[in-house]
């Protein structure tokens, strides 16, 4: 008798209420537990995708700066590269420059006058 009423006990702990609402509240965490770590799942894919492509980027622009380098070491795009980089010629060589003067567009913003200050603050004060 004392066995049954033992499992009878435990069995009522079990199917106790407060053990209903325990076992609830821990699901409800587990759960929000899990979909924290999904976001963060889905967040890191995104960042591998951006990642790879800069990787790609990277590579594309590394193949294009080895190419330049190999045309810099030869004779003929030493040449060019100088020619191209700073404005040179060689001995013999007559050359036209020409150079472009297109006008700024900054202009100096002139101080304003005691009186043109004085008209705006009066504009102001009876702007409504």
């Amino acid at each position: 008798m004392k066995k049954y009423k033992e499992k009878f006990l435990w069995r009522k702990i079990f199917y106790s209420n407060f053990t209903i609402v325990f076992i609830c509240i821990f699901i409800f965490f587990v759960s929000k537990g899990v979909f924290k770590l999904w976001n963060k799942y889905q967040l890191t894919k995104v960042d591998l995708e951006f990642v790879r492509s800069q990787e790609v980027q990277a590579k594309n622009k590394l193949d294009l700066n080895e190419e330049k380098l190999k045309n810099i070491n030869s004779e003929e795009g030493k040449e060019k590269y100088i020619r191209e980089t700073y404005s040179v010629r060689k001995e013999g060589e007559e050359v036209i420059v020409l150079y472009d003067s297109t006008p700024s567009t900054y202009q100096i913003p002139k101080a304003e006058s005691y009186w043109e200050s004085f008209k705006k603050y009066v504009k102001k004060l009876f702007d409504f």
